[in-house]
Protein backbone atom coordinates (compact mmCIF):
# COMPACT_ATOMS: atom_id res chain seq x y z
CA UNK A 1 0.00 0.00 0.00
CA UNK A 2 1.54 3.44 -0.96
CA UNK A 3 1.61 6.49 0.55
CA UNK A 4 -1.28 8.26 -0.81
CA UNK A 5 -3.87 4.79 -0.02
CA UNK A 6 -2.67 5.72 3.36
CA UNK A 7 -3.49 8.88 3.44
CA UNK A 8 -7.02 8.22 1.62
CA UNK A 9 -7.66 5.82 4.03
CA UNK A 10 -6.90 7.89 7.02
CA UNK A 11 -8.93 10.96 5.32
CA UNK A 12 -11.99 8.06 4.90
CA UNK A 13 -11.64 6.78 8.80
CA UNK A 14 -11.52 9.85 10.47
CA UNK A 15 -13.71 12.91 8.31
CA UNK A 16 -15.64 10.45 5.93
CA UNK A 17 -16.71 7.63 8.26
CA UNK A 18 -20.07 7.62 6.27
CA UNK A 19 -18.64 7.16 3.07
CA UNK A 20 -20.92 10.00 1.75
CA UNK A 21 -18.05 11.63 -0.12
CA UNK A 22 -16.29 8.39 -0.94
CA UNK A 23 -19.49 7.21 -2.48
CA UNK A 24 -20.41 10.01 -4.20
CA UNK A 25 -17.49 10.42 -5.82
CA UNK A 26 -16.68 7.50 -6.67
CA UNK A 27 -20.49 7.23 -8.60
CA UNK A 28 -19.35 9.69 -10.67
CA UNK A 29 -17.84 9.56 -14.11
CA UNK A 30 -13.82 9.90 -14.31
CA UNK A 31 -14.62 13.49 -16.35
CA UNK A 32 -16.86 14.49 -13.99
CA UNK A 33 -14.81 13.47 -10.95
CA UNK A 34 -11.93 15.45 -12.58
CA UNK A 35 -13.80 18.26 -13.50
CA UNK A 36 -15.04 18.26 -9.70
CA UNK A 37 -11.05 18.19 -8.73
CA UNK A 38 -10.57 21.31 -10.97
CA UNK A 39 -14.06 22.96 -9.53
CA UNK A 40 -13.09 22.71 -6.10
CA UNK A 41 -9.62 23.79 -6.11
CA UNK A 42 -10.72 27.25 -8.20
CA UNK A 43 -13.64 27.62 -5.82
CA UNK A 44 -11.22 27.39 -2.85
CA UNK A 45 -9.00 29.47 -4.09
CA UNK A 46 -11.38 32.62 -4.93
CA UNK A 47 -12.83 32.22 -1.66
CA UNK A 48 -9.70 32.47 -0.11
CA UNK A 49 -8.16 35.47 -1.90
CA UNK A 50 -12.00 36.97 -1.99
CA UNK A 51 -11.68 37.43 1.95
CA UNK A 52 -8.06 38.43 1.70
CA UNK A 53 -9.21 41.23 -0.21
CA UNK A 54 -12.22 42.43 1.42
CA UNK A 55 -10.90 41.72 5.01
CA UNK A 56 -7.61 43.44 5.18
CA UNK A 57 -6.49 43.04 8.59
CA UNK A 58 -3.45 45.83 8.59
CA UNK A 59 -6.43 48.37 7.91
CA UNK A 60 -8.28 47.93 11.07
CA UNK A 61 -7.17 49.90 13.94
CA UNK A 62 -6.59 46.77 16.40
CA UNK A 63 -3.81 45.89 18.84
CA UNK A 64 -1.01 44.54 16.52
CA UNK A 65 -1.19 41.01 18.64
CA UNK A 66 -4.64 40.48 17.53
CA UNK A 67 -3.66 40.97 13.69
CA UNK A 68 -0.65 38.45 13.98
CA UNK A 69 -3.38 36.32 15.61
CA UNK A 70 -5.89 36.20 13.09
CA UNK A 71 -3.04 36.41 10.30
CA UNK A 72 -2.18 33.08 11.98
CA UNK A 73 -5.82 31.67 11.90
CA UNK A 74 -5.68 33.09 8.17
CA UNK A 75 -2.63 30.39 7.90
CA UNK A 76 -4.15 27.94 9.56
CA UNK A 77 -7.80 28.20 7.51
CA UNK A 78 -5.36 27.92 4.46
CA UNK A 79 -3.78 24.48 5.65
CA UNK A 80 -7.07 22.83 6.61
CA UNK A 81 -8.15 24.01 2.97
CA UNK A 82 -4.80 21.95 1.57
CA UNK A 83 -5.10 19.06 3.41
CA UNK A 84 -9.00 18.57 2.35
CA UNK A 85 -8.58 18.87 -1.17
CA UNK A 86 -5.34 16.36 -1.01
CA UNK A 87 -7.60 13.92 1.37
CA UNK A 88 -10.30 14.26 -1.63
CA UNK A 89 -7.98 13.92 -4.54
CA UNK A 90 -6.38 10.87 -2.73
CA UNK A 91 -9.43 9.35 -2.79
CA UNK A 92 -8.47 7.85 -6.58
CA UNK A 93 -5.85 5.63 -5.53
CA UNK A 94 -8.58 3.75 -3.32
CA UNK A 95 -11.32 3.28 -5.77
CA UNK A 96 -10.32 0.19 -6.51
CA UNK A 97 -9.81 -1.11 -3.11
CA UNK A 98 -12.60 -3.33 -1.10
CA UNK A 99 -13.13 -0.78 1.45
CA UNK A 100 -16.09 -2.62 3.17
CA UNK A 101 -13.39 -5.50 4.12
CA UNK A 102 -10.79 -2.69 5.39
CA UNK A 103 -13.00 -1.05 7.20
CA UNK A 104 -14.93 -4.13 8.83
CA UNK A 105 -11.33 -5.14 9.90
CA UNK A 106 -10.33 -1.63 10.94
CA UNK A 107 -13.35 -2.06 13.45
CA UNK A 108 -12.30 -5.45 14.49
CA UNK A 109 -9.04 -3.82 15.51
CA UNK A 110 -10.36 -0.81 17.17
CA UNK A 111 -12.75 -3.52 19.26
CA UNK A 112 -9.72 -5.59 20.11
CA UNK A 113 -7.37 -2.51 20.77
CA UNK A 114 -10.41 -1.12 23.59
CA UNK A 115 -10.69 -4.56 24.65
CA UNK A 116 -6.79 -4.85 25.87
CA UNK A 117 -6.60 -1.47 26.46
CA UNK A 118 -4.11 -0.57 24.28
CA UNK A 119 -4.87 2.70 23.33
CA UNK A 120 -1.95 4.83 22.60
CA UNK A 121 -3.19 7.49 25.09
CA UNK A 122 -2.83 4.89 27.99
CA UNK A 123 0.94 5.61 29.75
CA UNK A 124 1.79 2.19 29.86
CA UNK A 125 1.33 2.26 25.71
CA UNK A 126 3.49 4.97 25.92
CA UNK A 127 7.09 5.08 24.77
CA UNK A 128 9.60 5.80 27.61
CA UNK A 129 11.28 8.62 26.54
CA UNK A 130 8.07 10.61 26.11
CA UNK A 131 6.80 8.86 29.43
CA UNK A 132 9.98 11.06 30.89
CA UNK A 133 9.54 13.88 29.02
CA UNK A 134 4.95 14.25 30.32
CA UNK A 135 6.76 13.49 33.90
CA UNK A 136 9.58 16.36 33.78
CA UNK A 137 6.52 18.60 32.28
CA UNK A 138 4.52 17.55 35.20
CA UNK A 139 6.91 18.76 37.50
CA UNK A 140 7.48 21.86 36.00
CA UNK A 141 3.70 22.89 36.39
CA UNK A 142 3.61 21.53 39.37
CA UNK A 143 6.60 23.50 40.61
CA UNK A 144 5.29 26.51 39.20
CA UNK A 145 1.96 26.45 41.24
CA UNK A 146 3.63 25.48 44.52
CA UNK A 147 5.91 28.35 43.80
CA UNK A 148 3.19 30.76 43.16
CA UNK A 149 1.14 29.45 46.16
CA UNK A 150 4.54 29.78 48.62
CA UNK A 151 5.49 33.58 47.06
CA UNK A 152 1.73 34.77 47.68
CA UNK A 153 1.46 33.20 51.09
CA UNK A 154 4.77 34.94 52.04
CA UNK A 155 3.67 38.17 50.90
CA UNK A 156 0.23 38.02 52.48
CA UNK A 157 1.66 37.21 55.52
CA UNK A 158 4.36 39.52 55.61
CA UNK A 159 3.34 41.88 53.51
CA UNK A 160 5.42 43.61 50.48
CA UNK A 161 8.20 44.98 52.72
CA UNK A 162 9.30 41.72 55.32
CA UNK A 163 12.55 42.25 57.31
CA UNK A 164 15.64 40.68 56.06
CA UNK A 165 15.88 38.22 58.06
CA UNK A 166 11.92 37.02 57.89
CA UNK A 167 13.12 37.06 53.85
CA UNK A 168 16.34 35.26 54.95
CA UNK A 169 14.61 32.02 56.35
CA UNK A 170 11.78 32.14 53.85
CA UNK A 171 14.36 31.38 51.27
CA UNK A 172 15.89 28.77 53.36
CA UNK A 173 12.04 27.28 54.35
CA UNK A 174 11.67 27.43 50.50
CA UNK A 175 14.44 25.56 49.57
CA UNK A 176 13.69 22.85 51.74
CA UNK A 177 10.08 22.88 50.92
CA UNK A 178 11.30 22.54 46.86
CA UNK A 179 13.36 19.54 47.97
CA UNK A 180 11.25 17.67 49.66
CA UNK A 181 8.65 18.06 47.43
CA UNK A 182 10.81 16.93 44.79
CA UNK A 183 12.09 14.02 46.25
CA UNK A 184 8.57 13.26 46.97
CA UNK A 185 7.87 13.28 43.75
CA UNK A 186 10.18 11.26 42.41
CA UNK A 187 9.80 8.79 44.67
CA UNK A 188 5.97 8.71 43.54
CA UNK A 189 6.79 8.64 39.71
CA UNK A 190 9.08 5.61 40.28
CA UNK A 191 6.57 3.64 42.01
CA UNK A 192 3.98 4.47 39.15
CA UNK A 193 5.94 3.91 36.41
CA UNK A 194 7.03 0.85 37.46
CA UNK A 195 3.26 -0.63 37.69
CA UNK A 196 2.68 1.33 34.30
CA UNK A 197 5.83 -1.61 32.68
CA UNK A 198 4.66 -4.35 35.21
CA UNK A 199 1.30 -4.09 33.83
CA UNK A 200 2.31 -3.27 30.16
CA UNK A 201 1.30 -5.47 27.68
CA UNK A 202 2.24 -7.09 24.93
CA UNK A 203 -0.43 -8.43 22.96
CA UNK A 204 -1.07 -6.98 19.17
CA UNK A 205 -3.62 -7.71 16.77
CA UNK A 206 -3.16 -10.24 14.63
CA UNK A 207 -1.07 -8.52 11.19
CA UNK A 208 -3.21 -8.90 8.39
CA UNK A 209 -1.21 -7.56 4.86
CA UNK A 210 -3.35 -4.23 3.58
CA UNK A 211 -2.81 -6.20 0.40
CA UNK A 212 -4.59 -9.30 1.20
CA UNK A 213 -7.40 -7.35 3.12
CA UNK A 214 -8.01 -4.86 -0.24
CA UNK A 215 -6.51 -6.46 -2.86
CA UNK A 216 -8.58 -9.30 -2.97
CA UNK A 217 -11.46 -7.07 -4.90
CA UNK A 218 -9.05 -5.66 -7.06
CA UNK A 219 -8.24 -9.20 -8.38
Amino acid sequence: MNLTQKLALAWLTTFDKSLFLFTSLKGLNTIFRYSFYISLVLTLCFVILKFEAIINIRAYDIPIFIQNLLIVLGLGVKFLTIIFTIGIFSYESIYNLDINKYLIEQKQKEEFIKKNKLQKWRLRNINILLRVTIYIGLWCFLYLLFEDILISSFFSVYGESPSKEIYIQFLIDYDKTIKYFTAIYLVSIAILDFFVRKNRKAKKFPEETTQETLGEKSE
